[in-house]
Parts: structure tokens; sequence; C-alpha cells
């Protein structure tokens, strides 16, 4: 279901904005937001990772192709 809410929006953004058909705006609007959260979360996905790889310690390839080996065996 949708929701109607109410934004302050800079003027150059609303001028891009109502270049737009009625129809779009919304949906606009919606993959804006969604495609920005999504690269958010990306973005502290990828910063976690980061922390976390520096904390662990350092595995040779060779030992994880071992690992692997055996897993598979």
């Amino acid at each position: 279901m949708g929701r109607r809410i109410n934004i302050m929006m800079d003027d150059d953004v609303w001028r891009t904005l109502q270049k737009l058909p009625r129809g779009t705006r919304s949906r606009a609007v919606n993959a804006a937001i969604r495609e920005w959260s999504g690269a958010s979360r990306r973005q502290d996905a990828s910063a976690r990772m980061d922390a976390l790889r520096a904390r662990l310690p350092t595995v040779e390839t060779e030992q994880i192709v071992r690992w692997i080996r055996e897993d598979r065996e």
C-alpha cells in the first residue's frame, strides 16, 4: 500500500521532478530512494566485512584449497 508524504527538496531537484509526467513522479522518487538505500546497505556491509577482515588472521590460498578438497571428499 502506498503512503502519501510531504518532503522538502531543493529547487533544482523540484524543477527536474516537474519535468516528469505526473504519473511517473512517484515511481521516479521510489526508484531513486530504493537505489540509494541499496547502495547504502552495500556500503555498510562492505565496511563491516573490512573490519572483520582486519581482525581475522590471514589464510594462505593453499590452505583454503586443501579445505575445499577435504570438504568435497
